[in-house]
């Protein structure tokens, strides 16, 4: 490793960030990728690793590339130096855990109590201010007390830490929540405490609670994890040759775009955009209730590139693709999504998953977030699929064994044979 290298680790785990170096297998040539902000096809690979904590073997244009990730630790913050904490962290240092104990009272937070163990014999606010809670931060309050629990809480609530719990029953929990409230904290925040603390196991001896929290958190972690793709179902357009708006129309007990948002989310993705444009106040009508994201394109008459870039500008950063879903494709089921999520893999050269039938590539299609400013930059009415030549080596398609990507309903004529 050369030293510039090591030097910029040791920065970045000071600060909290993660980096992934990247050794070419057979040039020896080294990168060092932000997973954070490098949306190159490696960068998206290292993000997907640093998120998995998972070094790897990867090949990205035919290239074999060894990534190491450079994670700061997942760290459990336990308030309150009680029998729950001492069971806790006896379990979590061997489950890879930085363990921190925070509690005023010295009677308590002894190193007797808890050999290994940092802790830190001041009031939460102090203590959690000096040593700031982070994305890779577990925060468990278990000192049933409210002068201490409230106070951890209330700055975990306004960190980045990735899980915030806390001790005490189902009424204890209710009257927490006021206590918060009046603090000026938000009803989203308040609603990402788990309360009561861990898993729902039945657990009630010290060492079961712990078992209990632990398994919450490696279960919340695990799902963290997980790729999250998002989804742009397409319903600007002015079907023209149809001679009216086909999106609204009913087809097979519901409105056609609904067909497309259903799949979207029977397939998981997450989040559910939905482009409208002409009529846009029927397309509402017709997804309401649906959980999905409306976004209005006052420039879909500039083709279906603007409904793209719309839909593209509202992914959540942290989100590893997107996939396009047009409206008027009713045959497009759920499964089909789930598939095209399952073979995406950037890593193993497949950035781009295009359902297919009888070899004929068709929709949707997955894209991996490299590609994110190559499709906002199209022009017109031009849609991604212009850019499949262009990236063939990173395409993979998956085969439905019916007609589903390639049957859209265009015409009054098709509309009347699909229903057939």
């Amino acid at each position: 490793m050369q030293r510039a290298t090591l030097e910029k680790l040791l920065v970045a785990r000071r600060e909290g960030r993660a980096l992934v170096r990247a050794v070419n297998l057979k040039s020896g040539e080294e990168k060092l990728l932000d997973p954070a902000s490098d949306i190159s096809v490696l960068g998206q690979a290292a993000a997907i690793a640093a998120r998995e904590d998972a070094s790897r073997r990867v090949t990205v244009d035919g290239q074999d590339w060894f990534v190491s990730v450079y994670n700061t630790p997942w760290e459990i913050v336990i308030v309150g130096a009680v029998h729950i904490a001492q069971a806790l962290a006896a379990l979590a240092i061997p489950a890879g855990y930085r363990v921190r104990v925070i509690d005023p009272r010295t009677p308590y937070a002894t190193q007797e109590r808890f050999p290994g163990v940092t802790l830190e014999q001041l009031w939460p606010d102090e203590a959690l201010a000096r040593r700031p809670l982070t994305a890779r931060s577990a925060l468990v309050a278990l000192a049933h007390d409210p002068k201490l629990d409230d106070m951890a809480l209330a700055a975990a609530l306004r960190s980045d830490a990735f899980y915030v719990g806390a001790l005490g029953s189902v009424r204890t929990h209710a009257r927490r929540l006021t206590r918060l409230s009046a603090t000026g904290l938000s009803k989203d925040q308040l609603a990402k405490i788990h309360g009561p603390v861990g898993l729902g196991i039945g657990a009630r001896a010290p060492a079961e609670i712990a078992i209990a929290v632990l398994a919450e958190l490696v279960q919340l972690r695990r799902k963290r994890a997980a790729r999250r793709i998002a989804g742009i179902v397409l319903a600007a357009g002015t079907s023209s040759r149809m001679g009216r708006n086909k999106l609204v129309e009913m087809v097979r007990g519901k409105p056609l775009v609904r067909h497309a948002v259903d799949a979207a989310l029977e397939g998981g993705l997450d989040p559910v955009l939905v482009v409208s444009g002409h009529e846009a106040e029927r397309i509402d009508k017709a997804v309401g209730g649906a959980s999905v994201t409306i976004l209005h394109n006052r420039d879909f008459g500039h083709g279906l590139s603007s409904s793209l870039r719309t839909g593209l500008a509202a992914v959540p950063p942290d989100c590893d693709g997107a996939m396009i879903l047009l409206g008027d494709m009713p045959g497009i089921s759920g499964a089909l999504v789930d598939r095209l999520k399952q073979a995406f893999d950037p890593s193993a050269g497949r950035a781009i998953c295009v359902a297919a039938a009888h070899g004929h590539q068709g929709h949707p299609v997955l894209w991996g977030r490299s590609f994110f400013s190559e499709i906002a930059s199209l022009k017109g009415d031009k849609g991604a699929r212009v850019l499949l030549d262009t990236h063939a080596a990173m395409v993979a398609q998956v085969e439905t064994g019916d007609d589903a990507p390639l049957t859209d309903i265009d015409t009054l004529e098709a509309l009347a044979a699909y229903q057939s």
